[in-house]
């Protein structure tokens, strides 16, 4: 089952049992895909649907900064951070912090890299061609400028 049809399955299933916030968020993805899909003229790809997810929640997490700045009440933060709960469960399991610096260590060793600051792109660009759903981004970044220093 992709991806598509398991978001699909489950915001029938949140129609059915009259979940308004879990329809609201599905219905948005939803919508988002289909844009895509509209665009691309292509079916969309399983890793599409993982970057448009993250980067709604990441939309969602630049919210809750602005509702919290803004001294709003706790429901609507609370509301935020249930659509942010309902999109993470779509997305795959990242590494550990520790399993991300060990895999970037052997990526280093692989490719023989002797000096990771003029070559940090080399490290990146197979990192994230190789193994992108299975890393976050931010936490490789982390790690990567610790060894810089």
């Amino acid at each position: 089952m992709t991806l598509l049809e398991r978001i699909t399955q489950e915001y029938k299933q949140a129609m059915r049992d009259h979940d308004e916030v879990r329809k609201s968020v599905l219905n948005f993805l939803l919508a988002q895909i289909k844009n895509i899909v509209i665009d691309t003229r292509k079916d969309i790809e399983d890793d599409q649907v993982i970057s448009l997810i993250k980067k709604e929640i990441k939309h969602i997490v630049e919210t809750i900064g602005f509702l919290e700045k803004a001294q709003k009440p706790q429901s609507d933060i609370d509301v935020e951070l249930q659509k942010k709960a309902i999109l993470e469960v779509y997305l795959p399991q990242v590494l550990s912090r520790e399993a991300s610096q060990e895999l970037i260590s052997r990526l280093i060793t692989e490719l023989a890299i002797t000096d990771i600051r003029t070559q940090r792109w080399l490290v990146m660009k197979e990192l994230m061609a190789k193994y992108k759903s299975d890393v976050d981004s931010q936490v490789v970044n982390e790690i990567i400028n610790a060894m810089l220093t």
